[in-house]
């Protein structure tokens, strides 16, 4: 019999961007999470996204700062002068 993954609920951001066969990296709570690998990308959307690990099925709600998470570009801030 297959065991039940967990189903993980967050309210927070990717510090990177998804990929398959790489853990995602996650910042809520003002934690940082390491997931074990990505084996799907179920939903990505401006404001959540939806995704399995080999462990768990996670739905990461992202805001306020949702854009930065689904970005392919890499993100820095930029300081005024």
């Amino acid at each position: 019999m297959k065991k039940e993954k967990k189903q993980i609920v967050l309210n927070g951001s990717l510090l990177r961007p998804l990929s398959v066969g790489q853990g995602a990296l996650l910042h809520t709570g003002g934690i940082i999470y390491h997931t074990s690998r990505v084996v799907a990308i179920l939903e990505e959307s401006e404001d959540c996204v939806r995704f399995e690990t080999q462990n768990s099925h996670y739905h990461l709600s992202m805001s306020p700062f949702p854009l930065a998470a689904v970005s392919p570009f890499p993100m820095r801030l930029a300081a005024c002068a």
